[in-house]
């Protein structure tokens, strides 16, 4: 079993599929206190660091592979002066590289948002990959958006996967045929994974949109806009993407909504988004065991 160490963890989007996959989450490290208490409820029993700045690697217990969704707001297309890595927040990518550096994992699965391939004029994502290289990973991204694993609405992620001195990970890569489905296959795949949300959207149930003043709904047809969090209280004009801005969803006003929870608020809305969804992350899990498996260490 890949025993995993999981930084930047969030509310464990990446460490929940990781362990449907079948590995075994043994560390985290997340800042938010929120986020903690969530972790806490869910790996009572796993170390939980708050502060990756002040995380040393013999903290770190031994694990095959480190997972990390490193902080977007300096990469994110929503923040009109992103900074790139150079930002403070997202620049935290190197000191999760420093730890990577010192102890040397044989598995890394990064993961962030879409703005990371055109921020700093497309040069972030070169030295992402340089510096992956220059540590001794080789290995590739992909896009992947929750509306691929069957789920009902849009959610673009990257994700990287690499792995130490070694070309396994090019295993993961190399059948496109497996990583994008044959579309043939897919249909009885996605038919078979899609929830009973999935199946609502595609019978034009109702689902929660933003309105001018407030939340009302609409008439689905296929995949339902992302949820997003919003700063401050103003709830801007009409819009088709739901918006949460710190106040509390009335599901009773909008109808019912299958797994939104009636405590949501801006707050839980911020954290689901920055998550990274479980069956992406149970998916990809799959695929990594399946090489670290089947495949030498020395290809």
């Amino acid at each position: 079993m890949l025993r995993v160490a999981s930084f930047f963890a969030g509310i464990g989007g990446l460490d929940l599929g990781f362990e449907r996959a079948g590995m075994e989450v043994v560390f985290q490290c997340e800042i938010d206190t929120f986020c903690q208490k969530i972790l806490k409820r869910h790996w009572p029993l796993v170390p939980l660091h708050d502060d990756i700045t002040t995380l040393g690697a013999s903290a770190i217990p031994p694990a095959d592979l480190w997972c990390a969704g490193w902080p977007c707001q300096d990469l994110s297309h929503a923040n009109t002066d992103r900074k790139g890595l150079a930002g403070q927040r997202s620049g935290l990518f190197y000191t999760f590289m420093e730890l990577v550096a010192e102890v040397q994992p044989t598995w890394l699965v990064l993961e962030n948002v879409p703005g990371l391939l055109s921020a700093e004029h497309g040069t972030a994502l070169e030295t992402v990959i340089d510096k992956l290289e220059e540590n001794g990973y080789l290995g590739g991204w992909l896009s992947f958006n929750a509306a691929d694993a069957g789920l009902p609405h849009h959610r673009d992620r990257v994700f990287f996967i690499a792995s130490f001195r070694s070309e396994r990970a090019y295993h993961i890569f190399t059948d496109s045929r497996e990583l994008y489905r044959d579309r043939q296959e897919r249909e009885p795949s996605r038919t078979k994974i899609r929830s009973q949300v999935r199946k609502s959207t595609i019978s034009n149930a109702p689902l929660v949109v933003q309105r001018r003043g407030g939340f009302g709904y609409t008439m689905a047809k296929s995949i339902c806009p992302t949820l997003r969090a919003q700063t401050g209280g103003h709830q801007g004009g009409h819009s088709d993407r739901p918006i949460l801005c710190g106040e509390k969803l009335d599901v009773d006003r909008v109808g019912k909504a299958y797994g939104v929870s009636s405590r949501m608020d801006g707050r839980r809305g911020r954290l689901l988004g920055n998550a990274v969804v479980p069956t992406v992350a149970e998916w990809l899990g799959q695929r990594v065991i399946e090489v670290h498996s089947n495949t030498p260490a020395s290809n």
